[in-house]
């Protein structure tokens, strides 16, 4: 009976519905080490991990050399030295795609919810402070997605859903892209290319949606956020790492931009001293964050997860897996 190690827990399996093939033997595991990772693994086929949990470095993987497959339930792979897994023969393969939807709808969400500072009006509405409270966003100024100028950096499955979505509420849509530009999607999409500096400062919102890489790792930092104007709003659900942690908190202080909505923050899950979770009252107020459910939908992660099991099945059945992101190809059984 071929044995799967999984690092996602059983609740997950069960909250989504998803039946494991009977013929299989499916081990659960949460290991607290890279040795506790390694031992689980001694005579397992196959290896499946969640997109953001844990850290697969080389030398965990330099022992799991049998390993016939590491399957992520996500698009992402970050956290997995894919140089190294290629040298060791190991194929590694995401699940892109299947949650871009719900991301994008979350995205659109939280621009909507820093436009009309729906946090800040529900707390202070249940506190007794309605009148005083409409007053004040109501001198303030409520922005809409209509009419607003909206920046994605990045586009890729999740970004063009966003630019779908926003171009239908009535946005003027423009991106960035480390491909370059593509007038092929600017003609499908009615949006328009941009230098990321242009974008950054031409925007009234800015929505990341690239993969973190050694190139977009820090991609938006304290310069980058400098360039946005004052009453801009920053909106980040793709990685923690692509924004400088410390210069955000710094320019939400400084009250540079007009706020932030984050879904990913890093490190993930953050310390009890991460400059995100230490600001004053009135910077908090410009900052809306949540730990990384964006694309977690019943639906969306169910989809997730069965792509990822159907993928373990192809190796099970001798067959090449699909979605791998090192271009190995897996040894048979």
């Amino acid at each position: 009976m071929p044995s799967i190690v999984s690092v996602m827990p059983k609740w997950r399996f069960d909250a989504s519905n998803i039946e494991l093939p009977l013929e299989w033997d499916f081990r659960f595991v949460t290991p607290g080490t890279d040795d506790e990772l390694i031992a689980a693994c001694q005579d397992a086929v196959c290896l499946l991990v969640p997109a953001s949990f844990p850290q697969i470095n080389a030398s965990i993987l330099g022992k799991i050399t049998h390993i016939k497959l590491i399957q992520t339930v996500g698009a992402g792979f970050d956290l997995i030295d894919i140089q190294s897994a290629s040298s060791f023969g190991i194929p590694v393969a995401n699940v892109p795609g299947a949650n871009a939807n719900a991301v994008a709808e979350y995205t659109v969400g939280l621009m909507i919810a820093l436009q009309r500072q729906i946090l800040v009006a529900d707390r202070e509405t249940k506190a007794g402070r309605y009148v005083a409270i409409r007053q004040s966003l109501f001198k303030q100024g409520l922005t809409d997605i209509a009419g607003s100028k909206i920046g994605l950096v990045g586009l890729g499955a999740i970004g063009r859903r966003v630019a779908v979505i926003l171009r239908l509420l009535g946005a003027s849509v423009s991106y960035y892209s480390r491909s370059g530009k593509s007038v092929k999607i600017e003609a499908e999409l009615g949006i328009k290319y941009k230098s990321l500096k242009k974008l950054l400062s031409d925007s009234d919102i800015v929505s990341l949606h690239v993969p973190l890489t050694d190139k977009t790792a820090g991609l938006i930092g304290r310069n980058e956020l400098r360039l946005m104007s004052p009453s801009s709003f920053l909106v980040n659900t793709a990685r923690g790492e692509v924004v400088d942690q410390t210069a955000l908190a710094d320019i939400l202080e400084e009250g540079h931009i007009g706020g932030a909505a984050i879904d990913v923050v890093s490190p993930e899950p953050p310390d009890p001293n991460h400059p995100l979770l230490n600001l004053s009252p009135q910077a908090r107020d410009r900052l809306l964050i949540t730990p990384h459910i964006a694309g977690v939908t019943v639906g969306a992660f169910s989809d997730m997860l069965n792509i990822a099991l159907q993928n373990i099945g192809r190796v099970l059945d001798q067959k090449l897996p699909q979605n791998v992101v090192n271009g190995v190809v897996a040894p048979k059984l």
